[in-house]
């Protein structure tokens, strides 16, 4: 079953442009474990932004969705955001990639003004 509340969005960084120029905002990072994230995304309506095919592949196998590699861009909606990205990223080479290769992060927004 599938909420209708705001959807979870997967992304594999976190960049300042994702914003939609608050004067001020706090920006915090909670980090979870791969089974916290299964409870958040097992009843949530998912967005995914992740274009690395290796990481969405451990992504669907650990939450047992079917999300496809997405190189679209993001703009932040008050959507609840995850970041999964490699623990050390390997700039211009394909690597295999294991769960415990990644860092999961909840991002919460609060706009200040």
């Amino acid at each position: 079953m599938v909420s209708n509340e705001i959807p979870t969005v997967l992304l594999n960084a976190f960049s300042l442009s994702m914003l939609n120029n608050p004067t001020r905002a706090l920006v915090e990072f909670r980090r979870l474990s791969p089974e916290e994230l299964r409870q958040i995304v097992q009843n949530a309506r998912v967005e995914s932004y992740i274009r690395h095919n290796a990481t969405v592949q451990v992504l669907n196998e650990l939450l047992q969705v079917q999300i496809t590699p997405n190189n679209g861009i993001y703009s932040y909606n008050n959507e609840r955001i995850i970041v999964v990205a490699l623990g050390a990223p390997q700039r211009g080479q394909e690597v295999n990639v294991r769960l415990q290769d990644l860092v999961i992060y909840e991002v919460v927004i609060h706009e200040l003004e």
